[in-house]
C-alpha cells in the first residue's frame, strides 16, 4: 500500500509550485517590457552625403505629441511621393537604398524614423500600432506643402504595419500601398519569433507566459494586428504584399492572409528563398519589377 503524502510535503510542493510559477511570469514580464522599449538612446541621424539627390531634415510632432525624425529627399514635380517606413530596430537611414532607386525613377520619398527609433522620439515600441500616427503626421506635412503629389506608402516590416494601422484614417488621401513581409497579428508575431530561437516545449512555455503578461506591458495588445486594420482600407487603390518563402518572422502565409483581406485590389509577390526583409538580395529583379508595376497602378489610378 502507497504510503500517502504529509501534509509538509504537499505545503513544499504546493510553495516550490508557486515559487516556479512567480519566477516564470516575471521572466516572462521582463522579456516583454525589454522586447517593448526602445533599444537604443535617442540620437541625432547624421545628415548623409548623397551623389544623388538633395537632403532636408524635418522634425515632424504627432497628434499624441511625439516627435518625429524624417528626411525628404525631392524628385520630379509631376510624380509620386512615397513614403518609407523602416523595420524594427531601424532608423531612416536604413531605407536609403530604396530612396535611391525611387529617386533614379523620378519619385520624391520622405524616410521617416518611427517613435522609439533613431531620433525620434518615444519609449514605447507597440510594433507599429502608435505608430500609425507617425504615418499620419507624415502624410500631413507633404499635403502642407502644396504639391498635390500622388502618395504612396511603403512599409517593411515594422513598418508595414504602422501602415496598415493608418489606413483607415487616412482614407482615399493616399493612393498605394506597399507592405513589405507584414505580420498578421502580434500574437503571431511572438509565436513565429520563440517558435525560430527556442526548442520545443520551451517555446511554448515562454509564448503562453507572454501571453499571460502582454496585457500589462501592451494594453492594446488585441488590437495590434495589421490582419484586422487592412480590411479598414478604403477604396480599390493598389496594394503590394511581399514576402520572403523562407521568412520565419513574418512567414508568407501573413502576407497571404493580409492579401485575402485586402481583397482583389492586392497582389501578393512571394521571393523564393528569400528570409526576412532579405527580399531584393535574393531577387532583385522580382523585387523591383513588382514594385514599379505598383508604382505605375498608383500614378494611373
Amino acid at each position: 500500500m502507497r504510503p500517502r503524502a504529509t501534509p509538509v510535503l504537499l505545503r513544499r510542493v504546493a510553495l516550490t509550485t508557486a515559487v516556479l510559477m512567480a519566477l516564470w511570469l516575471l521572466a516572462s514580464y521582463a522579456v516583454a517590457y525589454q522586447l517593448t522599449r526602445r533599444t537604443a538612446p535617442r540620437k541625432v541621424e547624421a545628415l548623409p552625403e548623397l551623389a544623388w539627390g538633395t537632403i532636408e531634415s524635418l522634425q515632424l510632432r504627432t497628434v499624441d505629441s511625439e516627435e518625429i525624425g524624417v528626411w525628404y529627399i525631392a524628385g520630379q514635380a509631376d510624380r509620386p511621393t512615397l513614403i518609407l517606413l523602416h523595420g524594427n530596430g531601424g532608423q531612416k537611414a536604413a531605407c536609403l537604398n530604396e530612396a535611391e532607386f525611387l529617386h533614379a525613377a523620378g519619385y520624391s520619398v520622405l524616410l521617416v524614423s518611427l517613435r522609439a527609433h533613431g531620433e525620434s522620439s518615444g519609449d514605447c515600441n507597440d510594433f507599429g500600432y502608435s505608430a500609425r500616427h507617425d504615418v499620419v503626421a507624415a502624410v500631413q506635412w507633404l499635403e502642407r506643402r502644396g504639391d498635390e503629389q500622388r502618395i504612396i506608402i511603403w512599409g517593411q516590416s515594422l513598418g508595414s504595419a504602422a501602415a496598415c494601422f493608418a489606413c483607415g484614417e487616412l482614407g482615399d488621401r493616399v493612393h498605394g500601398y506597399i507592405l513589405e513581409c507584414p505580420y498578421r497579428d502580434l500574437h503571431a508575431a511572438v509565436w513565429n519569433r520563440l517558435q525560430a530561437r527556442l526548442p520545443p516545449v520551451v517555446d511554448r512555455l515562454a509564448y503562453l507566459g507572454m501571453r499571460v503578461v502582454s496585457p500589462l506591458v501592451l494594453p492594446d495588445v488585441d488590437r495590434i494586428s495589421p490582419y484586422e486594420a487592412i480590411g479598414g482600407m478604403p477604396g480599390s487603390m493598389p496594394v503590394l504584399l511581399l514576402a520572403g518563402s523562407e521568412d520565419r518572422r513574418a512567414p508568407p502565409a501573413d502576407a497571404a492572409a493580409l492579401c485575402e483581406r485586402a481583397g482583389d485590389r492586392a497582389r501578393l509577390v512571394a521571393i523564393e528563398g528569400a528570409g526576412h526583409l532579405q527580399l531584393e538580395q535574393t531577387d532583385a529583379t522580382v523585387y523591383r519589377e513588382s514594385i514599379l508595376d505598383l508604382l505605375a497602378k498608383a500614378e494611373s489610378h
